[in-house]
């Protein structure tokens, strides 16, 4: 994959989801929080997947595999405006102070992030090795989940985190174990694309029950 598919190493809450009053559940801005932060993730789980099926070139596998991941994220884009409208009815809740200072936060584990990747990338293309920037990126975007599992008090990021790296991991193993260059991409862009749905769902499922 290209410098330029790097486009997809983000996926996180869009804005801080300060702590508040948990009597009822979550709050009015946590509610918020993860509505959002899942609709940014199902962004990116789609871009994942363009990512993943790039070296397919057209088929009718990849044509199936971009409706799936178009259609589911849809689905999460669906359930996340249900969770913003439930957001109206919570307690208010949330400290602006703190809130102000997670954003803070939130903005310097992203850019460490943005530097990390970029400076990877053109490292790699430097020394001659395209072929291991897919992989790099989803390691460095899983290691971007585990500061964000405790800004936004969302501990399925861990998960999270930990599946990424792994799956940067595997495909470091595999792709030069079975000599497939279709591997570098494939496995990185669609295991990505995977964790980050089933974190959709998982988020989601915590917000609407």
């Amino acid at each position: 994959m290209s410098s330029t598919a790097s486009g997809s190493p983000l996926p996180h809450p869009a804005g801080p989801a300060p702590s508040g009053t948990r009597a009822g559940g979550l709050n009015r801005a946590e509610l918020r929080g993860r509505a959002i932060g899942s609709s940014v993730l199902a962004f990116f789980a789609f871009g994942w997947t363009v990512c993943g099926t790039s070296d397919l070139h057209s088929s009718p596998l990849t044509a199936a595999l971009l409706t799936v991941a178009a259609l589911a994220s849809l689905a999460v884009f669906g359930f996340a405006v249900q969770a913003g409208r439930q957001a109206a009815h919570a307690p208010a809740g949330g400290d602006r102070a703190r809130g102000k200072a997670a954003g803070r936060r939130f903005g310097l584990i992203v850019t460490a992030e943005w530097i990390g990747i970029f400076a990877a990338v053109r490292a790699l293309d430097a020394t001659g090795h395209p072929h291991l920037i897919t992989a790099v990126i989803a390691l460095g975007v899983g290691i971007h989940f585990f500061p964000l599992a405790r800004l936004f008090s969302v501990p399925v990021y861990d998960v999270t985190g930990a599946v990424l790296c792994l799956i940067a991991l595997a495909t470091l193993l595999l792709a030069p174990l079975t000599g497939s260059d279709v591997l570098w991409t494939l496995l990185p862009g669609l295991g990505s694309a995977l964790g980050l749905y089933a974190t959709c769902a998982h988020v989601l499922r915590g917000v609407l029950r």
